[in-house]
Parts: structure tokens; C-alpha cells; sequence
């Protein structure tokens, strides 16, 4: 009987854990099939996607205004389910919580509106946890006036900022005007002037504003400056839109000028009730060589009449801008002024130099440079200046409009000059003339190079081995004559010395010594084909028969 008793408990006890299983299993299968927020581990497994709206920050809940659109993630654990909904606010401002019923939520801040929707569901079950998150941020369309060319409505997010609306209508604008061009350009001109004017007035449209720009919002009215908000960041200049916001760009209208020891000199846009120190601020300030005594400004009395004053930057702040002021902020004379050279070649250490205007010598330039290397050619010294190089030269201007047979010598004799030195160089001729140099004055901008040293002396035209032959202090013209295999049958009496240094060709004689770098020339006799000569003769001959002619018969017989 015992026994008995024993096998209808453990029936009993297995019957009743066989139907819990079943229940249970049927509460996790609702769940996959309803939520879908459990796995096969127990977990949950809801996915999050990435938010399809940009926002340059984090939302702040307690100034995010709920509206038409928004979307919710609310997640609900009681001690018997745990549910997930994906709410969308309705276009009435609402939203539908399964089991709960509704809430409104339209103009809400996001953090009031979630604690109405944590309140409506404890109201129905006060011991579930509760989890609410914004998944979607809506869209709404905003309202933009003003003169530019396509006013009306605008597609933008509570995470807008006016900056991004701006961008938005400047790349409407840009595309339009491309799409004008080329339309123009594909179209037949129309020979009616006042069309063409139509049409360039719609190319160059006005400008926009960017620094008075209003939004309308409920009945107050908030100013916007894009400009100061990108040299500043404050927000203040750049709100948030809100949904029912109107939006108002003006064309610009007048501009004050900021020009001279400025760090972003040009036009402004003009703000009624900005003061001198504000416009100096946007413009980025003063630069280092700027003199904050002297700032002048000059302002217009009248349509037509204007003075100027100067003031200080320590009263800039009580100084009221008036519309196309002109604003010129002088410069330190001076200030930290350097005034460099450039030296180049065999010199040992090679760079830019700063220097004394009127008192640092060439000598001294290059003795900051290290001195020469070994390299270097000292019997050679080229100084050139691109300033002043770049400066007309008149007189050359004067004889090149010229025709070449109507110039006089001196004319002639001055493009020869001019070609053989270029303006505003210094060239050294020789030892004795490099060293001289080194005691004159350098001046800003000047350009110093040491070329290599090469040895080298050219002897050409009539020898039997023209070419290049290795330079000698010790050896004379006729050493190196010799080297080149000595005159030719054709070698005329004539003998030349071309200077490396100026390119003058000289006689030889002993006076004239032979440098590093010149050129020996001896020139060749021409040589005549025969008859031609002869016909030259006759031809001669001809004119001077032709020409006693003519004389006896004016002198009669």
C-alpha cells in the first residue's frame, strides 16, 4: 500500500513539471514571434540601425521639440515578458502603445515626452522597467522668404541648423545658373537688346545676405549672422530650425570696407549697430605690424560727400559703423622689417642672409656664407637683382620702336651695351676686379653666385686644332696657339681676345692678359668663288663707266 502511494506522487509530480514545460515553451515561442527579442541563448538580439540624419552633436532632450515623424524604440520588461514597439509619432501628434493606448506628444521636449510615455505604461503594470530611445529623427518642411530666386518650402530636420539650409538654397542657386548658361549657349541669340539685358540680369543675380538674416518663430523674431558664426562658432548666430519656423534671407545691401593692417582685408557686409571693434574681430583681427593709433575711417555725409577721421582701437568699441564705411588701418613702418640676400654657388654655406641696407658689404655677406670652396672660381662674381631687373627700361623701349636702319650710332652703341649687360647686374672681370667688388654696398634682394671653377681657355677659327685647352697663368697667346696646332694658310693678321667676363673682343696685345674663361679668336680670309668676283668686277666697272656718263652730259661739251 505504501508503495502505491509513492508511484501516484512521483505521477502526480512528473505530470504537473511536464505541463509548466509546456506553458513556458509556449510563452518563448509568443515572444520570438511577437517581439523577437529573445534568441536561442536567452539574449536579446535587437538591432540597431545607424540614424539616416547627420547632426553635428549629441541631442540635448531637454531642447529637442518632439513632432509628426519622430520614432521611438520602447522597450517594456515586466516580471512575465519583456516587449519591444518601434512607435511613430502620427501626423496628429501622437502615438499608439499597444495594451496602453495613446499619448500625445506633439511639442513635447523629448525628455517631458518620454516621461509621459514611461507614465502611461506604469500606470497599467507600475512594476515594469522601462527603456525609451529616439531611433528616427523626422522631417518637416520650413518656409524661406525673401527676394532670392526660389522661395517656398524646404525640406529640413529639427537637427538643421540655418547654415545647412543656406548651403542648401546657395547650391540651388549655383545649379541654376549653370543650367541658364548652357541653355543660353545651346539657344539662338535673340537680337533684341532688352532680352539680352533680361537675360544677364537673370545671370548675376543679386547677393544674398549672410549676416542679416531673421528667423519668424511663434511671435518672436531671432537675427542671424553665418559670418560670425564661422569666425566666432557661437551658436547663437546659427540656431536650430524649428518646425513651423519662417525663414527670412534679404539681399545684400550696403558693405563696409576693411583694408591695410588687417588679417582678412575686403568688403563686409554691414550690420546696423556693429561697432568698430566687432567688424575688426571678423576680419580676423589686426595684424602684427598693424598700428592700432592710427585707424582711419571715411563716412558719408551724403549721397555724394564723405570725410574721414582717425581713431584708436582703444576706442573701437564706442565707434558705430555706418554703411560704406571705408576703414584703413596703417601699417608700423618698418616693423620687423628684414631685409635679405640670396647667395648661391661654391660657397660653403649657401642661403638667405639678412643684411643692413646701406651698410653690409659684399665682402661681408660672403664671409657669412662661409668663404669659398675649394671649388670655387674667385676671379668670378655675378650679383643680379629681379627688383630691379623687372624695373622698364625706357630708353632700350625708345630705340627698339625704332627701325635698325634709322637709329644713330649711339642708339646701336646702346643696345650693344644693353645686351652684353643685363640691368642691374654686377659682373667680375678678374681677380683684381672681384676683389674690388667685395667693398661695395649689397642691397635687398640681391643675388650672389660663385660659379665653379673650370680652367679652361677656347682657342677658334683659323688653327688647325680649335677647341678648349686647359688655362695656365704661365702660358701666352702664342702657348696657346701653339697647343692648337698653329695657324692655318687661311689665318689672317688680325688677333682677337674675347673677355669671359664682358665679352668685349680686344686686340691682342701684351698689355691684355689672358684670363680663366676667355676665348682666343683668330679670323679666317674669306674665300670667293672666282667668277662670281669677277662679275662683281664687271658689275663695278659698269656703275663707274655708267656714272662718267652721266657727268659729261651734265657738263656738257
Amino acid at each position: 500500500m505504501k508503495n502505491k502511494f509513492i508511484f501516484i506522487a512521483i505521477c502526480v509530480y512528473a505530470f504537473s513539471e511536464a505541463q509548466t514545460l509546456d506553458i513556458n515553451a509556449l510563452r518563448m515561442a509568443q515572444l520570438k514571434q511577437g517581439s523577437n527579442t529573445l534568441g536561442n541563448s536567452g539574449l536579446s538580439t535587437v538591432t540597431q540601425t545607424k540614424a539616416k540624419v547627420i547632426v553635428d552633436q549629441a541631442i540635448d532632450e531637454t531642447k529637442y521639440i518632439v513632432g509628426p515623424g519622430d520614432e521611438f524604440n520602447v522597450n517594456i520588461i515586466s516580471s512575465e515578458d519583456i516587449f519591444t514597439y518601434t512607435l511613430a509619432v502620427s501626423p496628429s501628434g501622437k502615438i499608439l502603445i499597444p495594451s496602453v493606448g495613446i499619448v500625445h506628444l506633439d511639442g513635447l521636449y523629448l525628455f517631458t515626452a518620454k516621461e509621459r510615455i514611461e507614465d502611461s505604461i506604469q500606470k497599467l503594470n507600475p512594476s515594469a522597467k522601462i527603456h525609451i530611445l529616439l531611433s528616427e529623427i523626422r522631417e518637416f518642411k520650413i518656409k524661406v522668404i525673401g527676394h532670392l530666386q526660389q522661395p517656398g518650402l524646404y525640406t529640413v530636420t529639427p537637427v538643421s541648423r540655418v547654415s545647412d539650409l543656406y548651403q542648401e538654397i546657395m547650391s540651388e542657386l549655383e545649379l541654376d545658373d549653370i543650367e541658364a548658361q548652357e541653355t543660353e549657349q545651346d539657344e539662338e541669340k535673340d537680337e533684341n537688346d532688352n532680352e539680352d539685358d533680361i537675360n544677364d540680369e537673370e545671370l548675376n543675380y543679386p547677393e544674398l545676405s549672410r549676416r542679416n538674416l531673421t528667423i519668424l518663430r511663434n511671435d518672436d523674431s531671432l537675427k542671424v549672422d553665418l559670418l560670425e558664426f564661422g569666425s566666432t562658432g557661437s551658436d547663437i548666430n546659427n540656431p536650430f530650425l524649428h518646425q513651423g519656423d519662417i525663414v527670412l534671407i534679404p539681399l545684400m545691401d550696403h558693405i563696409v570696407g576693411v583694408f591695410g593692417g588687417i588679417k582678412i582685408p575686403g568688403d563686409y557686409e554691414f550690420v546696423r549697430g556693429e561697432s568698430l571693434a566687432h567688424i575688426i574681430k571678423l576680419a580676423g583681427g589686426l595684424r602684427p605690424d598693424a598700428d592700432p593709433n592710427k585707424i582711419q575711417i571715411t563716412r558719408f555725409t551724403s549721397p555724394t560727400e564723405k570725410y574721414t577721421f582717425t581713431t584708436t582701437m582703444a576706442d573701437a568699441n564706442t565707434i558705430i559703423l555706418s554703411p560704406e564705411d571705408h576703414i584703413m588701418i596703417r601699417y608700423e613702418q618698418d616693423y620687423k622689417r628684414q631685409d635679405i640676400v640670396y647667395v648661391k654657388g661654391e660657397v660653403k654655406y649657401p642661403g638667405v642672409y639678412a643684411i643692413d641696407v646701406g651698410n653690409t658689404k659684399i665682402g661681408e655677406v660672403l664671409e657669412k656664407a662661409g668663404g669659398y670652396t675649394s671649388k670655387a672660381d674667385k676671379t668670378k662674381l655675378f650679383i643680379n637683382n629681379k627688383s630691379i631687373s623687372s624695373i622698364p627700361d625706357r630708353e632700350k623701349d625708345r630705340i627698339l620702336i625704332i627701325p635698325e636702319e634709322n637709329r644713330s650710332a649711339e642708339e646701336k652703341s646702346y643696345i650693344k651695351a644693353r645686351m652684353l649687360t643685363e640691368k642691374g647686374t654686377i659682373e667680375s672681370t678678374s681677380l683684381d676686379h672681384a676683389q674690388s667688388l667685395m667693398e661695395l654696398n649689397v642691397i635687398k634682394n640681391d643675388e650672389i653666385y660663385i660659379p665653379e671653377n673650370f680652367n679652361y681657355i677656347e682657342v677658334l677659327g683659323a688653327v688647325s686644332k680649335p677647341g678648349r685647352y686647359p688655362f695656365s697663368s704661365h702660358l701666352a697667346y702664342s702657348d696657346y696657339v701653339e697647343l692648337a696646332g698653329g695657324f692655318t694658310d687661311t689665318a689672317t693678321r688680325k688677333r682677337f681676345i674675347i673677355k669671359a667676363g664682358t665679352g668685349q673682343r680686344l686686340p691682342i696685345r701684351k698689355s691684355i692678359s689672358i684670363e680663366n674663361g676667355d676665348t682666343i679668336f683668330i679670323p679666317d680670309r674669306l674665300e670667293y668663288n672666282r667668277w662670281i668676283l669677277f662679275k662683281d668686277i664687271l658689275a663695278t666697272l659698269g656703275n663707274a663707266a655708267a656714272l662718267i656718263v652721266v657727268i659729261q652730259n651734265a657738263i656738257g661739251p
